[in-house]
């Protein structure tokens, strides 16, 4: 293990510095997200199956019509594509999880369910003016730094028709009241991180001017090797948001804050934001 390397690592990053290794293409920790999709007990990867039917009820009735094209950003396992489907809609999902994918496409073919999925990085579609709606869930906006929250707004925009709509949900200010800022760590013989035995030096770090956590867990290896994951939490205002949909020739927003109940989740301080081309 080199020493040097891990104490840089242990020190507070520039906002939004990726780490060693991430979640969705590690094989073994890509597998334990799917399993946390798939636990309708838990909300850490995917909210809860009442919650989501909740979500899905409200965005069939209020912003789809018959057969809608829609396009789900972050599938994941299918969880909203297959009930967007189930609705009569033509669906694609996309995601960067090969695990998820694959079982996304294995459930589909075994319900009989018409649904385009693809693995990919979803920063990389390049659609032009093909779908009714586009939705990306789960926070998974806050988690991009803003160069490439730019990008996709961008792509989002020429991949709506006009009229189109995009729907996503951020943490709202009061997110600051949730999170904590702690510095801890714990030992494992096989766990989320690893199947071997494992050190794990967890951190939260605030970037208060940016409106941003980093959530970064140092993972210590058996095997004297580390490797470091982050991810980044990123919560809007209202004026945030029509500020920054706007630069991007997005109109007609609307803010939506009773969508999510009580969860595990990091924070119910969530809003839903929609938005149209």
């Amino acid at each position: 293990m080199n020493f040097e390397n891990l104490l840089k690592f242990s020190q507070k990053p520039e906002i939004f510095e990726e780490g060693t290794s991430n979640f969705w293409t590690d094989e073994y920790i890509s597998k334990k997200m799917l399993e946390a999709h798939l636990n309708p007990d838990w909300d850490a990867a995917s909210r809860k199956p009442g919650t989501i039917e909740k979500t899905v009820d409200w965005i069939h009735k209020n912003f789809l019509n018959k057969e809608s094209k829609v396009l789900d950003l972050g599938c994941g396992p299918g969880l909203y594509a297959e009930r967007l489907a189930k609705l009569g809609h033509k669906v694609t999902g996309i995601d960067f999880s090969k695990n998820s994918i694959e079982y996304a496409k294995d459930s589909c073919a075994k319900q009989g369910l018409d649904i385009d999925y693809i693995y990919q990085n979803y920063l990389e579609l390049d659609y032009q003016e093909q779908f009714d709606l586009i939705i990306l869930i789960y926070c998974d906006f806050g988690a991009l730094s803003d160069e490439k929250r730019d990008v996709l707004l961008k792509k989002i925009y020429k991949a709506l028709k006009p009229g189109g709509t995009f729907i996503f949900d951020v943490f709202t200010e009061a997110f600051k009241e949730d999170k904590q800022v702690t510095n801890e760590w714990y030992t494992s013989h096989s766990g989320f991180w690893s199947p071997e035995k494992h050190i794990v030096l967890s951190e939260v770090v605030h970037y208060p001017d940016e409106k941003v956590f980093l959530n970064q867990d140092i993972v210590l290896l058996e095997s004297n090797k580390f490797e470091v994951y982050r991810s980044y939490d990123h919560y809007y205002s209202e004026e945030d948001l029509v500020h920054l949909l706007l630069e991007n020739s997005f109109k007609n927003n609307q803010f939506f804050y009773d969508l999510i109940e009580n969860s595990d989740f990091a924070s119910n301080h969530v809003v839903f934001v929609t938005t149209e081309k």
